[in-house]
Parts: structure tokens; C-alpha cells; sequence
């Protein structure tokens, strides 16, 4: 898929056509040089990269492993929104590079920041936190609810708190809890003709719920960036007669961690490269997938070892709703996986985890699948 954005337009004039099989711009001396002809120029090399990217990798490959993860137990902190009549800064807990440690003031219980959230109309600030010993009676894991916290480093909202000082107070109901949420770490994905560096990222999927359902991948963006929106593109040849003079645009291509629902097929801009189904991931990109050749490998490998699995698939019968003793895998009227209504007129296939080879194609299940199947009525 090449990139969406249309560059044949004023000032750029890029009007390269492939059909046109032109293969080399010739400049010639004594002639003006087209702005198009350096615009085409790029366009020709890209051209040629994005057919021979397509021929190896898939549409949203993952080149160099950005791998991309599921925390079920994304433990966070609720805090008041407020401390010494104060608004907290939720920022001032977060530092990717060293992770800020807070203390509860009573219980002694401590634990690094790895994610904020900031306050919502509807929600307070929240830390998601990882705990890292507990408090000083041994005993306690969490922060208890209206708790005084202190951080290892100086924290300011209005006034300057120092270190070990309390700096803000947990919620007084439910401060603690299990959310859920998702890692990307940085990498390389082949994304419209593309090698796009992904930067690492964390995103909250469910932010005070275990249970998690839908679609995690890279949203895509293609932007035009100017020396007016960016002052790092004006010249930098210092001590020139230009130095610090306007001149090319940029193209940027950027992706970013996000969800769509299981059922939606707004695919332009996104990738999907996780599908989970009540915080099980049902699908998970976890090597490069790759485009043409892969049809090679699966014909070579069909033709020497034809259909065949590495780890069986396992079945079980099992009630689709709860029958007496019997109990079943859905709540009565819930959704299926097959999309049906859960009732008692239906039974449940239980298919394990396994991994096969299909006509030379590999198919890895990660997690149990439920098919219905109608009782005999």
C-alpha cells in the first residue's frame, strides 16, 4: 500500500507515474532543475524500494521486533485530584528513563510509575504503578484508600515538595486495583512501502477493568511538516549567507499505539497486530510475516510434507450456559465467539491452542476457541 498523501499538488508538483516505467532522471547542464524532477527522484527510488519491500514482507510486517504485549494486571492508583488545596501535576510521577518510586506514608508500602493518566471529568488522576516491596509490617501489598504518598524525587504542582515528602493522596474508595493495558517496544514496521521506526509505547486498554475486548495496533498518520511548524528544517549551515533560510518540506509517516472494537473494520489507517477477546489475546504478531516469498516457502514445504500439525489441537464438550451441575462457558444471553446468543439449546466446542501447516501456510492458534454447536432437540 503506497503512501495516501497526493504530492501532485502546488509547490511540490510530484506527478511520478510507474506506469510510465521511466527508470533515471537526466539532468542536463544549461537547464533549470524542476522542483518535480527532485520530487520524481525520490519518488523513482521509493518506487522501487516499495516493490521489492511488498515481494518480502507483508503490510504492517514487523522488520526489527517491536513486540507488542498484554498486561492483565496493568495495577494502578487512584489519587485525589487535589493535595494541600493544590492540583496535582499526575507528570511529575512519570520518568520513562528512571522510574519514579512512591511510598505509602503509613503502610510503607513502595512501588515504581510506569504509566499516568491524567484527570478526566469522570476520573481521577491515575498511576499505574509496578509494587516493589511491601509495607513495614510485612503484610500489607497495596497503598491503602486516602493515603498519604511521597515520591524519591522532588515533586511540584504549585509548591515544591522534596524528596520523601508526602506530595499527593490516594482515592478515598477503590484507590487500588487492576486495570488493563498494552506495551509496544520500539522497532521496525513495512508499513505503506515503508521501514517506519515505531517508538516504544504504552497505552491503557481498560483503566479499572480486567476484562478487555477489541483491537490493538499502530494507527497511521501521514502529515506534511514545514519549517513554519518546525524550526529544526530551516538551514543549518552556519556562517553561510542562508544559514537559517526556509526550504524543503518533509513527509512524515508516524504510528501510534491504538484500539479499535472487534467489530469494526476501519482498516485504512491501522494495523492490527493484537486481537483480544475478554484480556486474552486471541491473535498476537509475534515474528515478520512475509509477503510473495512466503507463498515459495509454503509451496516447498506443502510439497514435501503436505498437511500436518506440530502441536494437535485438542477438543472438549462443554455446556454454553450453566445446565444444573454442568457448568457452562458463557453467561445466559451473552455473546458467543460464533456471534450467537448464549442459551441452554446450545453446547460449546472447546478447540485448544496447537499449531499447524496448511498447504504449506503456518496457523497458530494462542488461544481456546468456542464453537456452538445446536443440541438435538
Amino acid at each position: 500500500m503506497p503512501q495516501k498523501t497526493n504530492l501532485n499538488v502546488a509547490p511540490y508538483f510530484d506527478d511520478f507515474d510507474s506506469t510510465d516505467n521511466f527508470q533515471h532522471i537526466l539532468f542536463r547542464p544549461g537547464f533549470a532543475v524542476q522542483a518535480r524532477e527532485l520530487s520524481q527522484l525520490q519518488s523513482l527510488l521509493k518506487n522501487q524500494m516499495e516493490h521489492q519491500g511488498r515481494h518480502l514482507f507483508k503490510e504492517g510486517a514487523m522488520i526489527i521486533p517491536g513486540r507488542i504485549s498484554l498486561d492483565k494486571n496493568f495495577q494502578f492508583v487512584k489519587l485525589e485530584n487535589s493535595f494541600s488545596s493544590e492540583t496535582i501535576d499526575i507528570t511529575q510521577y512519570l520518568n520513562a528513563a528512571t522510574p519514579v518510586t512512591i511510598t505509602g506514608v503509613t503502610s510503607g508500602v513502595k512501588a515504581k510509575v510506569h504509566f499516568v493518566v491524567a484527570a478526566t471529568t469522570a476520573d481521577p488522576p491515575v498511576l499505574y504503578v509496578q509494587y516493589v516491596a511491601s509495607g513495614t509490617d510485612n503484610t500489607t501489598l497495596v497503598f491503602a484508600n486516602g493515603e498519604n504518598l511521597s515520591a524519591d524525587v522532588g515533586i511540584t504542582h504549585t509548591t515544591s515538595y522534596s524528596s520523601g515528602v508526602a506530595s499527593a493522596t490516594t482515592a478515598s474508595t477503590s484507590a487500588t486495583g487492576s486495570g488493563t493495558g498494552s506495551n509496544i517496544q520500539a522497532g521496525v514496521y513495512y508499513i505503506r512501502g515503508q521501514f517506519v521506526e515505531v517508538a516504544e509505547e504504552t497505552i491503557v486498554l481498560s483503566k479499572f477493568d480486567i476484562n478487555f475486548s477489541g483491537r490493538v495496533g499502530l494507527t497511521i498518520t501521514e502529515s506534511l511538516i514545514t519549517p513554519e511548524v518546525d524550526s529544526s528544517l530551516t538551514d543549518n549551515s552556519q556562517g553561510s549567507s542562508n544559514f537559517a533560510a526556509k526550504g524543503a518540506h518533509r513527509l512524515k509517516i508516524s504510528c501510534a499505539l491504538a484500539t479499535l472494537a472487534e467489530t469494526s473494520t476501519a482498516d485504512e489507517n491501522f494495523v492490527e497486530l493484537m486481537r483480544v477477546k475478554n484480556s486474552v489475546a486471541l491473535s498476537q504478531i509475534r515474528e515478520t510475516e512475509f509477503g510473495t516469498i512466503e507463498d515459495t516457502f509454503a509451496r516447498r514445504t506443502f510439497d514435501e510434507s503436505g498437511d500436518y500439525t506440530v502441536r494437535p489441537f485438542q477438543f472438549e464438550l462443554k455446556e454454553c450456559v450453566t445446565v444444573n451441575e454442568n457448568e457452562g462457558v458463557f453467561v445466559a444471553d451473552a455473546t458467543t465467539d460464533d456471534g450467537n446468543t448464549a442459551s441452554s439449546s446450545l453446547l460449546s466446542l472447546k478447540v485448544s491452542p496447537g499449531k499447524a501447516y496448511v498447504k504449506g501456510y503456518e496457523l497458530e492458534k494462542i488461544a481456546p476457541t468456542f464453537k456452538d454447536i445446536n443440541k438435538a432437540r
